[in-house]
């Protein structure tokens, strides 16, 4: 686990490193924003095509090898993102990240394998931990990294560091990580035909609680992606800022984020159960994107974010251990891929729609379209805490 953790807490400083200047950026080269908002949002549509398979590869040839070929894929996207000098290299470059990321819902199989159900919830708190963890450094140095003012927005330096810290992970897991899925509990296609992504992903959908936390899943990320994608935009017409403050802000939400994952989350769920959990985090990020909207100034505005960042760390540990509980033990990578697929196709379509409602409705459009998709996700979410009630509260 301590291994596992590394891992996936440098594939997040990557992450985050090239994060606050890339939208100022895309802009200094010319693009809109409804054109710079797609452009982040490729990343989502490579994770919602690429998840599922990397999942399913995970099931049949080990956790261990798909997350070494992953962070390499990362390292290759990230550099060719730092010598991009137009928005075509951008987005390959993004897109490419996006297919190759596929270490996240790895990683939650990985953690389903070594620990028993009871604490499942806290493992997954970790792996959350460790990514916001990263989240936390990354984009504080990349903020440094990439320019003073959303004028001199840069993504060279930023680039190249995000470069370099996933392959030098690379190298560490290749040399100190252990295989946590033994060859007798994968999944084997001898005898059998082979089964595609798709097939796979069809059969998941087949089971009706699946469906509705793939459903629910797709809804959140959506509202999500609608907030985090025009936040820099955002936050410089609201109160002027550039990348050094965004790099900060997202700093705060990382540690944020990291305490409630890491520290809180595995002594709430005895307590009040993951599926109270789920419920009060999402009802949680409305309230925060309420207040944003109407905050005269940036520290009432954080006050929001508390709120979302608290909230939206409750709902996503808990809601994926509750989806591993669905899952066999040779089929957990498959259960999680199609769960985070789902999750990032909300990721990948907020992106353009978050842009056009910025340009079209009005700065704070976005994120009053965000509060009103988290509404019926919560409903669902209530549903779903029902029907999991036995597996998922005390």
């Amino acid at each position: 686990m301590p291994i596992l953790l590394s891992t996936i807490l440098m594939s997040g400083l990557g992450f985050g490193l090239v994060l606050p200047a890339f939208l100022f950026f895309a802009e200094n080269l010319g693009a809109s924003p409804a054109v710079a908002t797609t452009i982040i949002g490729t990343f989502a549509v490579g994770q919602f095509l690429s998840t599922p398979v990397w999942g399913r590869l995970s099931d049949r040839f080990g956790r261990k090898p798909i997350l070494v070929i992953s962070l390499l894929g990362q390292a290759a996207s990230y550099l060719l993102l730092a010598f991009a000098d137009n928005l075509w290299m951008m987005a390959i470059a993004r897109s490419l990240n996006g297919l190759t990321s596929g270490n996240l819902p790895v990683a939650m199989a990985y953690v389903s394998d070594v620990t028993p159900p009871e604490k499942r919830a806290g493992g997954m708190g970790m792996v959350g931990g460790a990514i916001s963890l990263g989240f936390i450094v990354g984009p504080a140095i990349g903020g440094l990294l990439g320019g003073s003012d959303a004028a001199s927005a840069s993504l060279f330096w930023p680039g190249i560091a995000a470069a370099s810290v996933c392959a030098l992970t690379a190298v560490a897991g290749i040399l100190f990580l252990r295989e946590s899925l033994p060859p007798e509990k994968r999944s084997h296609a001898e005898g059998k035909p082979r089964e595609g992504g798709f097939a796979a992903a069809r059969r998941v959908f087949r089971r009706p609680i699946l469906a509705q936390m793939v459903l629910a899943g797709f809804l959140v990320y959506l509202g999500m992606a609608l907030f985090e994608t025009i936040f820099p935009l955002w936050s410089g017409a609201r109160y002027g800022w550039g990348p050094r403050e965004v790099g900060l802000s997202f700093t705060y939400l990382g540690l944020l984020v990291g305490t409630v994952q890491g520290v809180l989350v595995g002594r709430l769920v005895p307590r009040f159960g993951e599926g109270r959990l789920v419920t009060f985090g999402l009802a949680c990020y409305p309230v925060g994107l309420l207040i944003m909207t109407q905050a005269p100034t940036w520290p009432l505005m954080m006050a929001g974010i508390t709120f979302t960042a608290g909230g939206g760390a409750l709902f996503i540990t808990t809601m994926s251990s509750l989806v591993s509980h669905q899952a066999a033990e040779q089929e957990r990578g498959l259960v999680m891929g199609v769960y985070q697929s789902g999750s990032w196709m909300g990721r990948a379509i907020g992106p353009p729609v978050a842009g056009i409602l910025f340009g079209a409705l009005g700065v704070n459009s976005p994120l009053f379209a965000a509060a009103l998709i988290i509404l019926p996700a919560l409903a669902m979410v209530a549903l779903i805490r029902r029907r999991t009630a036995p597996a998922g509260e005390p």
